[in-house]
């Protein structure tokens, strides 16, 4: 967990976004700066981040470059992000079908 500007922030994997960053470090690095920018930095307009359509309008995307990263944020005195899934464009919105 981790704490700036006087809120705390946690970021959560599940078991299919954990074994994508398990193999990609680089780009959960990346997705945790731009987590972190989103939450805290000067421009934060600069993060390519949408909200996903249909039936799962209360998840977003971050696009770092050719990979989306799909999340949810749980609100509270502590800020949960949910990552759900993390894989290359096509792939991702594939398998939003199979989330709860």
């Amino acid at each position: 967990m981790a704490a700036e500007a006087g809120f705390a922030y946690e970021i959560q994997y599940t078991k299919a976004a954990e074994k994508f960053f398990r193999q990609h470090e680089d780009v959960r690095i990346a997705y945790e700066d731009s987590i972190k920018e989103l939450l805290f930095g000067e421009h934060p307009e600069k993060i390519d981040v949408k909200r996903i359509k249909g039936k799962r309008s209360t998840y977003f995307r971050i696009r770092l470059g050719g990979v989306r990263v799909v999340y949810t944020v749980i609100n509270g005195r502590i800020v949960v992000i949910c990552t759900l899934l993390a894989g290359v464009r096509g792939d991702v919105y594939k398998k939003m079908s199979g989330l709860k």
